[in-house]
């Protein structure tokens, strides 16, 4: 499975500290695109924010972008989600012609918060090892703000173990469910 395949892959790589570079905030800023995901509640949402479970052609789910800023001591987090599509109906396969480029629609969903580092102790090394907590505020979507406790789908992303960190990939592993990954790649 992609959970042994990645867990394997890092105890291997976690023991040999000489290539090992050390995990921090600062080389955790930056965007982060989504590239896999096998959370079984993002599967289900078909979205983080569960708004891709929509069944309107014009609001499937395109992409999700990490945005992690700030500094050492007080961290800003974005979360932000790509819908869009053409035509009209119910998310099935619809025909569409030449001018259905121009019925194109894309909006954001925009989740807010503060994030830092917490160390705790690795479940399977048992050495210390960084987790990317979030404080998630706000889901922002067109002219609706929402307080994100109201969001239950936001909960696979409140507390990751880091599993790999380098300049161009993050790899997180569900705290509460280790059977969730979440690889990113850095976004050019």
């Amino acid at each position: 499975s992609p959970v042994n395949l990645v867990t394997s892959t890092y105890t291997s790589t976690s023991t040999s500290t000489n290539k090992k570079k050390k995990m921090s905030e600062t080389n955790a800023m930056g965007d982060w695109d989504l590239l896999y995901t096998c959370s079984h509640a993002m599967l289900i949402n078909r979205s983080l924010s569960g708004l891709g479970r929509s069944t309107s052609a014009k609001a499937q789910f395109q992409g999700l972008r990490k945005r992690l800023s700030g500094s050492k001591y007080l961290g800003t987090a974005e979360y932000i989600e790509t819908f869009g599509g053409s035509g009209s109906g119910s998310g099935g396969e619809s025909e569409l012609g030449d001018d259905d480029i121009d019925d194109y629609v894309s909006f954001e969903v925009i989740v807010t918060g503060e994030w830092y580092f917490e160390e705790k102790n690795n479940f399977y090394t048992n050495q210390p090892a960084p987790c990317l907590k979030m404080e998630l505020e706000k889901v922002i979507y067109g002219p609706t703000t929402n307080g994100a406790d109201q969001w239950s789908s936001l909960g696979p992303v409140k507390l990751t173990d880091f599993l790999y960190l380098d300049d161009d990939l993050m790899i997180l592993r569900g705290n509460a469910n280790t059977s969730s990954l979440f690889v990113y790649r850095r976004a050019s």
